[in-house]
């Protein structure tokens, strides 16, 4: 059975998202149209970086106005309905903003955040109308939307900014990856009701990557005695109700700040445990959207004119394996590379992911920084360079452990073509099968002697983001225990640059240096995969995994 599972394993406090790897989506759906913006705008940053790069000796303002769409090619949205959407795994573990990993309810419409990425991972303004970056990007002032108000009817101020910056903040609340990043900021000052300044004591110019996932949350709901069990945002879509194991309803909000939105009347959410029975469902009619369809059925539905198959081009979970460098031969470079010019990348897409995918050395967006089309597919397949690379490390008679992933059956596919082609070249690899805990035990704690193989998120943020926040490619701490101050001091530059210039040539650097000593190795991307019925009109991709279903109407 090919499965494609959306567990996430929790690697050393940072979640590893084990999916089917999927490429970049062939056509992108439309960008989600930002709201309205104040009026005389300056143009919108190229990336999240470049927003604070700007030399000056002021500081930066920026207020986005959104692109207005064709007017005469749009069909009319229509109002009303009820939205049926399932997402596998099912029951949510809570209700907690904070929390990503198995929550996807809260990120679809309750809650929202100050800014949000484009299509082109460009910030637009959401709750908040304005920005400002100063100069040495040390501060980052906000100017929020007058008027908004949670579901509970009460104002979002300042106040509320504050609050959630320094909650996701707190370590107890256990918001894995953001809390390092909210920790940036020593303070955030609030001197009036519609003003948030965050302060920092080193420039953060990456603000926008945390800003993406820092949902803008009620102290009061919060704090109160049935926290995990209720949501107050100030989305398009109100909470109504939790029935563990059954659905989750969420219902308009009629006093949402974007008039005439949403177009549905509500999203009702079963709670399903398995994607086949789940696609069943959508083909019986009894649902509008699967999320994430098995990729067999992902491929056997994307023909059909009944059904839209879907691929957020936003995100995505990279896999990726990694070498265990504390164990002898591990330690010797050139064996590594010798391993990775002998991955067929492209027959594992071709033969297990039904031809959805492409090759990667980087896992760079076009729109990053650090997106070098040169590099992109460094270690092309060819077993002749790897054997003499192999005869060039010294090393005779290999035989290692491939740490296969427990919860994704894509590996199995992959790890025996890749045992097939090293046996060629005289590598003996033995595919070990562990459970979850066991898994997590024997690369956390780098007991494997060889290497493991899972799939990393974040890489659509910038590149510092996206390595501090990954355990496979964290300076200080990875799992592989690769270790170089340059590697350390190239991270840094990367996210309290800004300078444009300086910023592009440390990450060039750092491709480099990833490419070279090649502690792990990059095969394709597996981005998040819907299918809907093709009556589903108006689903935005984010940044952050989630659709967004503001603007989402259901035509006849």
């Amino acid at each position: 059975m090919n499965r494609r599972t959306v567990v996430k394993l929790m690697v050393g406090g940072a979640g590893v998202s084990v999916l089917a790897a999927c490429g970049v989506a062939p056509q992108a759906p439309a960008a989600p149209t930002p709201p309205p913006a104040a009026a005389a705008p300056t143009p919108a940053p190229t990336s999240a970086a470049a927003a604070a790069a700007k030399p000056a000796a002021a500081a930066t303002t920026v207020v986005v106005t959104p692109t207005t769409p064709p007017a005469a090619t749009t069909p009319q949205p229509r109002t009303g309905g009820t939205l049926r959407q399932a997402y596998v795994p099912g029951d949510p573990v809570s209700l907690d903003p904070m929390l990503k990993v198995q929550n996807d309810v809260v990120w679809i419409g309750i809650f929202e955040r100050l800014t949000t990425y484009d299509a082109n991972l460009k910030p637009q303004p959401m709750l908040a109308e304005s920005w400002e970056m100063a100069s040495d990007a040390k501060s980052f002032k906000v100017n929020l939307r007058k008027g908004v108000q949670f579901h509970s009817g009460r104002e979002m101020t300042s106040d509320d900014v504050k609050y959630s910056l320094q909650r996701a903040a707190n370590p107890k609340v256990a918001a894995a990856q953001y809390t390092g990043m909210a920790s940036w900021f020593s303070d955030v000052e609030t001197p009036d009701k519609y003003t948030a300044i965050f302060h920092s004591e080193q420039p953060r110019p990456t603000i926008f990557d945390l800003l993406e996932f820092l949902n803008i949350c009620d102290k009061d709901t919060l704090e109160g005695p049935d926290a995990k069990n209720t949501a107050n945002g100030t989305g398009p879509f109100k909470f109504v109700e939790w029935v563990q194991g059954d659905h989750l309803t969420l219902t308009r909000n009629a006093n949402y700040w974007q008039t005439g939105k949403p177009y549905l009347d509500g999203i009702q959410i079963p709670i399903l445990r398995d994607q086949q029975a789940m696609v069943t469902q959508l083909e019986a009619g009894s649902l509008d959207i699967a999320r994430p369809p098995t990729l067999t059925d992902f491929n056997r539905l994307k023909t059909d004119s009944n059904y839209q198959a879907l691929q957020n081009p936003l995100t995505g979970a990279h896999y990726e394996a990694g070498f265990n460098l504390t164990i002898p031969p591990w330690d010797n470079k050139t064996l590594r590379q010798a391993m990775t010019y002998a991955v067929d990348k492209q027959r594992f897409v071709d033969t297990i992911l039904g031809g959805i995918g492409a090759p990667e050395s980087l896992p760079w967006l076009p729109a990053s920084p650090a997106y070098e089309p040169s590099k992109m597919n460094f270690y092309n397949f060819d077993l002749d360079k790897a054997k003499s690379l192999l005869d060039q490390s010294g090393v005779q008679n290999l035989e290692f452990d491939f740490m296969a992933n427990p919860v994704n059956n894509e590996t199995n596919g992959f790890a025996q073509i890749y045992q097939s082609d090293l046996a060629k070249i005289g590598v003996k690899m033995n595919i070990q099968q562990y459970d979850g805990a066991t898994w997590i035990d024997q690369v956390n704690n780098r007991k494997f002697n060889g290497i493991y193989f899972a799939s990393g998120t974040y890489f659509n943020l910038s590149p510092s983001t996206a390595f501090t926040n990954g355990k496979a490619f964290n300076p200080d701490l990875n799992n592989s225990a690769y270790k170089s101050d340059q590697y350390v001091q190239l991270i840094t530059t990367g996210a309290t640059e800004t300078d444009p210039a300086k910023l592009k040539m440390a990450y060039s650097q750092l491709n480099d240096l990833i490419l070279d000593e090649d502690f792990v190795f990059l095969v394709t991307v597996s981005p998040p995969l819907m299918l809907a019925k093709a009556n589903v009109q108006g689903i935005q991709w984010t940044a952050h995994e989630s659709p967004w279903y503001s603007d989402v109407w259901l035509a006849q």
